[in-house]
């Protein structure tokens, strides 16, 4: 029986409403037989795209960055682990969280102690027994200073015990609020109560690992399907860097038995052109269309459009002193048209941006949209935007030139260019430098602090404004950003563990406030939230797509 919160004597700790846009859409195949262990996928690849409907095939306009899930940073890496990899639960089309390699779960009266228990005779893809010493290793792996993972900060988010003094060094990991008192329980302790915990569990950074097969593999760790061990709905049997990623089902998986698609590849297409001749002629089941095929494709058969929860905005890199200057942030912020661009550039369903945190996505206690009640704070005016940026030219003494960098995407290209243009003609003298870059090297780039202006978004982790805010937080450990405002982390403080933090209606208040002292600043750009528009094959069932967590394709199965 499923403990949930509601149950006498435990604290309600259910996470914050999200809206999910759900779609309940059908692909082409069907098949029969098992998966064996990680092999080449060549053969079911080939099988694939010669129309052999024993696959489903998914495009995709980035290619992998990493199966390390503890490592992992982009929406594209955790899609495919979710494939492979499976959690304490998962979450349904309606946002919820539900059993996963956890059967049940209890929360302390005060909600600071959760305890799950594993399903019995759980297995990793070698046959060895999955534990939870196995979660007690992920999440402290996922903490340790040395790892540096950028997801670290989930474990002080969701105020696990002593998880900022792991990250920093000053505790061992070992100190960490987690613990496994035997095989099958696994229990968590928090410094606070956290309202959105139950949505993280089934988050990637979170999976467990298996702490001997870690160790033996060294280096090699992730590096091929060699090099993982698997306990999800599937196994990934193919690794093609450039080409194709293919999962086969995973016949141990506790759930196996409702895992109805056998093979599912996830081909890497940049060229959505090529992708939807693949589409047309029944190689490819799931394409994302570029702006310029919305028009063409919108009233086809398997025409689909979703509002998702990613936020686009530009980042500055602020180790450059000339990005320092308020004055031309101000002129770049108020010199951008985003309606032009959600509309005439990518057309896609995506819509201009009204601030940091998107539509439809986070509700506060009064049940309203964080968006209502925080309001439109972009303001777009040509008119002060020139005049902001003569005053930073008279500071800076000259003209400014800076370099745009954006991956090599048709939607990021797009846009790239339509900033560029914007901004040269907005505001004259400026000179905006364009630099494409695979997805992967993009990330690379910003992390490191070498670039100058980057054209990047953000995804939440879970239904709630923190997810966003978090990332300027300067005193946060293993904070990776180049943005320092003291009053900015003094507001978060007091929302995320200080007075305000179990007081649902201040904490709002405290979050509202943090969105306008960075909107004030300037300090970054936010420029539209992002649409969807997708070609579906229309023989297939089970893909709904969530504002948070994107579209968990382990669920498709054949309507035929």
């Amino acid at each position: 029986m499923l403990l949930l919160p509601e149950r006498r004597g435990i604290q309600m700790m259910s996470f914050r409403r999200m809206t999910c846009f759900v779609l309940f859409i059908v692909l082409a195949g069907c098949s029969s037989g098992t998966a064996s262990a990680a092999v080449s996928s060549t053969s079911s690849a080939s099988a694939s795209a010669s129309g052999d409907k024993r696959a489903i095939t998914i495009a995709m306009d980035a290619d992998l960055n990493t199966m390390d899930y503890e490592v992992a940073t982009d929406g594209g890496s955790f899609t495919m682990q979710e494939m492979c990899m499976a959690g304490l639960v998962q979450i349904d089309e309606n946002g919820q969280p539900q059993p996963d390699l956890a059967e049940s779960w209890e929360i302390s009266e005060d909600g600071l102690t959760y305890t799950f228990h594993l399903r019995k005779g759980l297995k990793w893809s070698n046959g060895e027994p999955l534990t939870a010493a196995d979660f007690v290793f992920g999440w402290q792996r996922l903490a340790d200073p040395d790892l540096a993972s950028e997801y670290n900060f989930l474990e002080t988010t969701i105020g696990v015990v002593n998880a900022s003094e792991v990250i920093s060094g000053e505790a061992d990991k070992s100190e960490l609020g987690v613990e496994a008192p035997d095989d099958s329980t696994f229990v968590v302790h928090l410094s606070q109560p956290c309202g959105f915990m139950m949505s993280l569990m089934g988050f990637p950074s979170l999976f467990p690992l298996n702490e001997a097969f870690y160790e033996s593999e060294g280096d090699s760790y992730a590096q091929s399907v060699y090099d993982l061990l698997y306990c999800g709905p599937y196994l990934m049997t193919g690794w093609e860097t450039g080409n194709q990623y293919t999962f086969t089902k995973n016949p141990e998986y506790w759930d196996a038995d409702h895992t109805q698609v056998e093979t599912v590849v996830f081909k890497f297409l940049q060229d959505t052109q090529s992708a939807m001749l693949e589409f047309q002629s029944g190689n490819i089941d799931v394409v994302q269309l570029a702006s310029e095929q919305v028009d063409a494709y919108k009233d086809a058969e398997g025409f689909t459009q979703v509002l998702a929860a990613y936020s686009w905005r530009l980042d500055y890199n602020y180790d450059l002193e000339m990005l320092q200057n308020k004055d031309l942030r101000e002129a770049i912020f108020k010199g951008i048209d985003r309606t032009a661009i959600a509309e005439n550039v990518l057309k896609d369903g995506s819509i201009a941006a009204k601030g940091f945190i998107p539509e439809q996505f986070a509700f506060g206690p009064d049940g309203k949209d964080y968006r209502e009640t925080a309001g439109n704070l972009v303001d777009e005016n040509v008119e002060e935007a020139q005049a902001a940026y003569e005053r930073a030219k008279e500071a800076l003494g000259k003209d400014v030139t800076l370099t745009l960098l954006f991956e090599d995407s048709e939607a990021c290209r797009a846009v790239a260019e339509n900033l560029q243009q914007q901004l040269e003609t907005n505001l004259p003298g400026i000179t905006i430098n364009l630099d494409s870059k695979p997805k992967k090297t993009r990330l690379e780039l910003m992390n490191k602090h070498e670039y100058e202006i980057g054209l990047t978004r953000w995804g939440p982790d879970y239904a709630d404004p923190q997810t966003y805010l978090d990332l300027y937080k300067s005193d946060m450990p293993g904070y990776t950003g180049s943005y320092q405002n003291e009053k900015y982390n003094a507001v978060m403080n007091r929302a995320e563990t200080g007075e305000d933090a179990a007081d649902a209606e201040a904490r709002w208040a405290d979050l509202i406030e943090a969105e306008k002292i960075l909107m004030e600043d300037y300090a970054i750009c936010p420029i539209y939230q992002n649409g969807r528009a997708m070609m579906i094959n229309p023989d297939i069932g089970g893909i709904y797509y969530l504002m948070v967590g994107g579209a968990p394709y382990r669920h498709m199965y054949f309507k035929n």
